[in-house]
C-alpha cells in the first residue's frame, strides 16, 4: 500500500465530506505536486508529496500554500494548466491539513503496534507502556494556547488515540468480532469496556477492549449487553423485558450465555467487565 492509497482509505473511512471531497483532496495534492515540480519555491523536497513523511515539513508547506492562496492571481503558482480554484478556494491547504493529521495518526499507530509486537512479557507492564498519550505536531494548530486551540488539540489527540486503540484491538482479535466471528474490519469496532472519557489509565490498555461488529458495539456502549466473569453474553433487564420479536430473538435472545472468542493476547480484564456491568441494569 502507498501513502496515497492509505490516505484515500482514511478519507473515506472518516467520511470527510463524503467520497466527493475525498477525491477533491487527492486531486488537490496531485496538483500541488505538479506546481512544486515547476515552481518549488524552496520546497524541492516536497515535489514528490506522497513520499514526504515529515509532518513538520508538511506544516511548513501548508503555511506557504496559505500565503500563495492570499496572493491570488499574483502567485507564481497560479499558472496555466492548474485549475485555479484548487489553490484559491483552499482545497490544497485543507487537503494538507488532512494529510498531516493522517500521518500523525499513522506514525503513532505504527509506534504503538511496534511496541506491542516487540514485547511478549508481562501484560500488565506492557499495557502501561502502551498507555502513551498521542501528540499533535508542533505548529499544526495555530495559536495552540488559545481556548479554541487547546480544544482542537484535545480533539485531535482523542481521534488519534481511538484510531490506534482500534488498530491494536483488531490486531489481537485477528480482525474478528469476538461474538459473531464476522471478519470484516470495515464493520467491526473496538469497544472500550471502560469508556475513553472515564479513565485515562485504561484508554490504551488492550485488556480494556473487545472487537465487536457495529450492532453489538452499539448495544455494548449503551449497556444493553455486557459479559460476565466467564465472558458469556448477558442481556440487560430492559432488553429481556421487551417483546421478543423475531429479530431480537435471532440477534440477542438466542445468543444469551454465549461465550466470546478470546483474543490471542490481552484477555479482557474481569475488573473492567465488572465496572461495565455496574454501569447498567443487568
Amino acid at each position: 500500500m502507498t501513502t496515497k492509497s492509505d490516505f484515500n482509505d482514511y478519507l473515506r473511512a472518516t467520511n470527510t465530506g463524503g467520497s466527493g471531497k475525498a477525491s477533491s483532496y487527492l486531486r488537490a495534492l496531485d496538483l500541488l505536486e505538479d506546481i512544486l515540480k515547476t515552481a518549488p519555491s524552496g520546497f524541492e523536497d516536497c515535489r514528490k508529496i506522497w513520499a514526504v513523511d515529515s509532518t513538520e515539513r508538511l506544516i511548513q508547506l501548508r503555511l506557504r500554500v496559505l500565503e500563495e492562496q492570499k496572493r491570488g492571481s499574483k502567485s507564481p503558482w497560479m499558472r496555466e494548466g492548474i485549475p485555479v480554484s484548487y489553490l484559491r478556494n483552499g482545497y490544497c491547504s485543507a487537503a494538507l491539513t488532512q494529510l498531516i493529521e493522517f500521518l500523525a495518526e499513522r506514525n503513532f499507530s505504527r509506534k504503538i503496534l511496534g511496541i506491542l509486537d516487540a514485547n511478549s512479557g508481562d501484560e500488565s507492564a506492557l499495557a502501561k507502556t502502551l498507555n502513551i498519550a498521542p501528540s499533535v505536531p508542533d505548529g499544526f494548530v495555530h495559536d495552540a494556547e488559545s481556548k479554541d486551540g487547546k480544544e482542537r488539540i484535545q480533539s485531535i489527540k482523542a481521534r488519534i488515540g481511538q484510531k490506534t486503540f482500534r488498530d491494536v484491538i483488531l490486531k489481537i482479535y485477528q480482525n474478528k468480532c469476538c461474538l459473531t466471528g464476522i471478519d470484516l474490519p470495515e464493520v467491526n469496532r473496538a469497544s472500550h469496556i471502560i469508556g475513553w472519557a472515564e479513565r485515562m489509565e485504561t484508554r490504551m490498555d488492550p485488556r480494556n477492549g473487545l472487537c465487536l461488529s457495529a450492532t453489538y458495539d452499539a448495544a455494548f456502549d449503551r449497556k444493553l449487553i455486557t459479559f460476565d466473569d466467564d465472558y458469556r453474553l448477558v442481556l440487560s433487564k430492559s432488553l429481556r423485558d421487551r417483546v421478543p420479536t423475531k429479530i431480537l430473538k435471532a440477534h440477542f435472545m438466542s445468543k444469551e450465555g454465549q461465550q466470546i472468542e478470546m483474543p490471542t493476547r490481552f484477555h479482557p480484564l474481569k475488573d473492567y467487565l465488572d465496572h461495565h456491568r455496574k454501569g447498567g441494569i443487568f
